[in-house]
């Protein structure tokens, strides 16, 4: 592999750009950009899409109560942002996984997947997980909001008020919190459902649960390189016991415990079935936003539809 030049202490040395290991990497990353930008421009077709930005704009026209108008439609602006540039680092990842796989030595494709390619998987690899989450949170802001206008006696309550400060609630209580706000719209279960596809079992088995595994403990290697691990459990104490026909077997004791070791290697994960599984749920959040704008839409129409009553009041 290439390496630029540096001194005993790992900084770049003063003449590092006239070394010949920087001419050399700088010759393979620029030449890297240019077939980079032609896997691009190749594959516009394949570009997987954005969300518009309707729902934002229908949210800050919408008659709604202080806290919706200071804070709705830039939340939801911003959710919309972020699904964004997953979409765009998607995009700009397959042309990479096409460019990378253009170099015959692993030393370049080393090099390349290093400073191109893992910055991009990482970010979109995390993705079905944080907009999961934002989405949960967002809807919660709204329905809870959108209910304290519409539904007669309606309590400004919610599950984390209990918690100590700085506590925030589990992803499953906020799911059932989610579920009671929105039992009044008819849009939500569809909404629901959708979000629900998003970073479930399916997918996490198909990403090697890289998202939390990167996050918590080791996450397999992107396209090379294996890690080797021995991974401490309290295990069942075996014994052997002598068996009525001859001969013994190994069998676990019923209450004693031991420790156990098992030696593992985490195998490298290829780039297209990393890419395949997080566009995979990119097209999940691509529909379950649609099905948001739906039922943001029925909230924003009752909100609308109340009668003497002043935009902005607390």
């Amino acid at each position: 592999m290439t390496e630029r030049s540096t001194s005993s202490s790992g900084q770049p040395e003063e003449n590092f750009a006239n070394s010949e290991g920087w001419i050399s990497w700088r010759n393979l990353t620029t030449e890297a950009m240019e077939r980079f930008y032609e896997q691009l421009t190749a594959n516009v077709s394949g570009f997987p899409g954005l969300v518009g930005y309707e729902a934002a704009e229908r949210a800050r026209a919408a008659n709604g109560n202080l806290a919706w108008s200071w804070g709705a439609a830039a939340e939801i602006q911003e959710t919309i942002n972020t699904v964004n540039s997953w979409g765009m680092h998607l995009h700009d990842w397959c042309a990479w996984n096409a460019a990378v796989e253009s170099y015959e030595t692993d030393e370049d494709r080393g090099q390349l997947l290093h400073h191109f390619v893992e910055p991009l998987a990482f970010f979109c690899m995390h993705q079905p997980s944080a907009v999961s989450d934002r989405l949960m949170l967002l809807t919660e802001t709204l329905l809870h909001q959108a209910n304290r206008l519409v539904e007669p006696g309606y309590v400004d309550r919610l599950d984390q008020d209990r918690l100590r400060p700085g506590q925030g609630l589990r992803r499953s209580d906020r799911r059932k919190q989610v579920i009671r706000l929105g039992q009044r719209w008819t849009r939500f279960n569809v909404f629901l459902a959708a979000l629900d596809t998003m970073n479930d079992s399916a997918y996490r088995k198909l990403s090697r649960n890289f998202r939390d595994l990167s996050v918590h403990s080791f996450a397999p290697r992107l396209m090379v390189g294996q890690i080797m691990r021995a991974v401490r459990s309290i295990e069942p104490w075996q014994e052997t016991v002598k068996q009525p026909c001859g001969g013994y077997l190994l069998v676990d004791h019923p209450t004693k415990k031991g420790v156990s070791y098992t030696m593992g290697v985490l195998e490298p994960f290829p780039l297209s079935d990393a890419y395949s599984a997080s566009l995979s749920e990119y097209q999940k959040v691509v529909t379950a936003m649609s099905a948001f704008s739906e039922l943001l839409e029925e909230m924003c129409a009752s909100m609308d539809a109340i009668p003497d009553r002043l935009s902005g009041q607390s």
